[in-house]
């Protein structure tokens, strides 16, 4: 089975564990599901849903690739590279600036693998399953594929 969800994120985690185990409950399958985030800057992370933690996280984030770069090397460059549009031929010129975005995804994953039994996701008393929004605001879609024993 293969399921899409979509959504429209607007802060750094949004929590996707309740939609897919509603997913996997229909589902009543045993096996493994797939989530996977087509994008990006938007990935997946499993992780536990605690707003401190999740402050921390966005702090490592912000001083591991911060929008805005202090200058460096001998020109002073204050942007990503990728955030000079005017360099890339593919690029269209009105492209988000979004270079620390692509950087901070180093840090994720594109996708997760997670164990079903019998319809129920098998996660820690605190594993939760997010999408970590790295480029707000904007429309997402996950692929979640169900894959049987």
């Amino acid at each position: 089975m293969k399921k899409t969800i979509k959504l429209k994120t607007d802060k750094l985690f949004t929590n996707l564990t309740p939609i897919i185990e509603e997913m996997a409950e229909e589902w009543g399958g045993s096996g493994l599901v797939n989530v996977f985030s087509k994008h990006t800057t938007c990935a997946i992370w499993l992780t536990e849903d605690e707003i401190l933690h999740h402050g921390d996280v966005r702090f490592f984030l912000d001083a591991m690739s911060p929008k805005y770069k202090d200058p460096e090397g001998s020109q002073k460059n204050i942007k990503y590279l990728h955030d000079i549009i005017s360099l890339r031929n593919e690029a269209p010129m009105d492209e988000r600036i979004n270079g620390h975005s692509h950087i901070r995804h180093l840090f994720f994953n594109s996708s997760e693998l997670i164990p079903i039994e019998k319809g129920k996701l098998i996660l820690g008393k605190w594993k939760q399953i997010f999408a970590v929004e790295l480029d707000p605001v904007r429309k997402r879609k996950f692929i979640c594929t169900f894959i049987s024993e």
